[in-house]
């Protein structure tokens, strides 16, 4: 599929993101402009105690091609992304974190194969930045509890995905409100109901500013038993 025929809704949801929003946002805008893509990006702040909204409306005054919604408490990722997904009209999303936003090598290896798959998942080929215990967790989770668990067949769960819009307006894929979890549950009922998923290498980058997310242990045990839950859900 040529690039320009592509439509995509770019999803950043925000907490407490001050010091990479700008950033972040004018990178994304330089690389999806670069490649002649039709696009929007769509800030979700998921009711930072920060800077992060004022800095969010600023960005949608100057650029056309963003918009900023917020919440008026604090829903998680999983929530933050299904209000950018209700506020989507492009054909395609894809999540993008504030720490990594995209260049245009990065978003190159997706491309392809849009238009032939219904989700494309990024594969992250080193964890840049993270603490020993945090690629510890990565591993045991990527490689042993969820496909334990869910036997979905994915190498990276929690990273940069695009996925067609229509699977969650017609109901084929629900997003719960849940921490970073609902990527995985996007692709359990992907699996389940035999969408075309391809897998592309992806890079990650060092974050400059914060502490990530995946370094925190409440974050840890709120996924872990979030992935329990699911688990228990779907088997009932």
């Amino acid at each position: 599929m040529d690039s320009s025929s592509i439509s995509i809704s770019v999803i950043m949801p925000a907490f407490n993101e001050e010091s990479n929003i700008r950033s972040a946002v004018h990178q994304n805008i330089e690389t999806f402009s670069s490649k002649g893509l039709d696009f929007e990006i769509i800030i979700i702040d998921d009711k930072s105690s920060d800077r992060t909204r004022e800095i969010g409306d600023e960005l949608a005054k100057e650029f056309p091609h963003v918009r900023c919604f917020y919440h008026e408490e604090n829903l998680g990722p999983g929530g933050a992304f299904k209000t950018g997904v209700m506020q989507s009209n492009k054909e395609y999303i894809i999540f993008v974190p504030f720490d990594n936003p995209l260049t245009v090598e990065d978003i190159e290896v997706y491309l392809p194969r849009v238009g032939n798959c219904d989700i494309i998942v990024g594969v992250r080929v080193a964890r840049v930045g993270y603490s020993k215990i945090a690629r510890f967790a990565s591993f045991f989770y990527n490689r042993i509890l969820i496909p334990l668990m869910f036997n979905i067949g994915i190498s990276d769960l929690n990273w940069i995905q695009i996925y067609r819009r229509k699977h969650f307006s017609d109901g084929t894929l629900k997003i719960s409100n849940t921490q970073i979890f609902f990527l995985v549950e996007i692709l359990v009922q992907a699996k389940e109901k035999q969408l075309i998923i391809a897998e592309v290498p992806s890079k990650m980058k060092r974050r400059l500013y914060g502490t990530p997310t995946c370094e925190r242990f409440s974050t840890m045990w709120v996924t872990f038993f979030d992935a329990v839950k699911f688990f228990i859900k779907i088997n009932k």
